[in-house]
Parts: C-alpha cells; sequence; structure tokens
C-alpha cells in the first residue's frame, strides 16, 4: 500500500494541514460529542416532560421536528467566538475591526423574540430557527451527522421504549464550552 497525501481546496485554494485538522475536529465535535449530549438530554428531557414522552410515542411529534427541538432545548455547545473583520454595529452597539464577539447559543435559542414561549419543551415546534449548530459561513460542519444520531435515537426510544426510569443521579459535564450530561442512569422498559 502506499501512502498518498490528501489534497483539499476550497474555491480553488488549497487549505493547509490546520485546516484540514479544524474541519476533522468540528466533523468530530458537531457529530459525536455534541449529538451525544443532547441525545442524553433528549432522554432527560422526555423524563421531566412526560407529556412530550407521550406526544413522540403517539405520533403527535414527528421526529425530524422533535429533533431540532431537542437540539434547541439541550444547545449542547454553549458559545462560539469569532473576530470582527470590519467595523461593523450589532444591536446598537459598535464594535470594531478586530474585536471578539462572542455569540451565546444558549440564550440565543431562548429568546423570547424568536420563541414562543421557549421555557416550554415543544416537540413539535415549528418553525424552530435555534442557533445550536451557529449560523452562515461557520454552520457546524458535523450537524448532520449530529441530526440523524440524534433522529435515531429518538425513533429508538418512539418504537421500542414503553417505558423510562432515571435510576441514579446525572452527572453534569463540567466545561465552559459543552453543556450537559455525562452520565444519566436509565432503566428502559421494552415495548
Amino acid at each position: 500500500m502506499v501512502a498518498g497525501h490528501i489534497q483539499l481546496a476550497v474555491n480553488g485554494l488549497p487549505l493547509d494541514d490546520d485546516e484540514i485538522m479544524l474541519n476533522c475536529y468540528s466533523l468530530i465535535l458537531g457529530g459525536d460529542e455534541t449529538a451525544r449530549l443532547s441525545m442524553v438530554g433528549a432522554a432527560l428531557a422526555l423524563l421531566e416532560h412526560p407529556d412530550q414522552w407521550q406526544a413522540l410515542k403517539r405520533g403527535d411529534a414527528g421526529i425530524d421536528t422533535a429533533v431540532e427541538e431537542i437540539l434547541r432545548w439541550t444547545t449542547p455547545a454553549l458559545h462560539s467566538g469569532r473576530t470582527a473583520t470590519t467595523d461593523t454595529e450589532i444591536g446598537g452597539h459598535p464594535v470594531r475591526e478586530g474585536e471578539i464577539v462572542t455569540v451565546w447559543n444558549a440564550s440565543a435559542n431562548h429568546d423570547e423574540r424568536l420563541f414562543d414561549a421557549p421555557g416550554e419543551l415543544r416537540l413539535d415546534r415549528t418553525p424552530n430557527k435555534h442557533v445550536t449548530f451557529a449560523y452562515g459561513p461557520h454552520f457546524c460542519l458535523g450537524a448532520y451527522l449530529a441530526r440523524a444520531e440524534i433522529g435515531a435515537v429518538l425513533a429508538g426510544l418512539r418504537d421500542l421504549v414503553a417505558e423510562m426510569e432515571q435510576t441514579g443521579p446525572a452527572k453534569p459535564v463540567y466545561s465552559n464550552f459543552l453543556s450537559g450530561l455525562c452520565a444519566l442512569p436509565l432503566a428502559l422498559k421494552a415495548a
């Protein structure tokens, strides 16, 4: 077997090794770590909101809309920062070139101006313009993989599980970047 060199380009410009690694890291983080935190958060949310668990079981909430609401509800990546490339204004506040701007995803996903009753879990919520995966050119590379994984878990819970019971204390992730649980002991009763 001959080892090869991977060459990738965006708009005709080659990516350097750091850019390739950053993109791989984004795929892993978005498609694994944040998806895992959302899946564990989904189980806890369904336990804490039995009406929504039943809505999912009955089919009153579809898997696709349930996935989006779980992503909004759990918001595993708390924030993201960007460096302003030009002087601008955000919400009436000046931002100078070179300053760092932080988007607090968890706050944005509970903004009363964008979400009706943002403190309520509604698996049938639509529209659901959450920013769990950011937005625009910095949209998370792992978003599609994460949605597929979360959808598969929700479909499995809906189709295969009659009852869930928490059997021990939940353990939070201790991070200033990620939010969620690293452990949630459950007993599942087959449907």
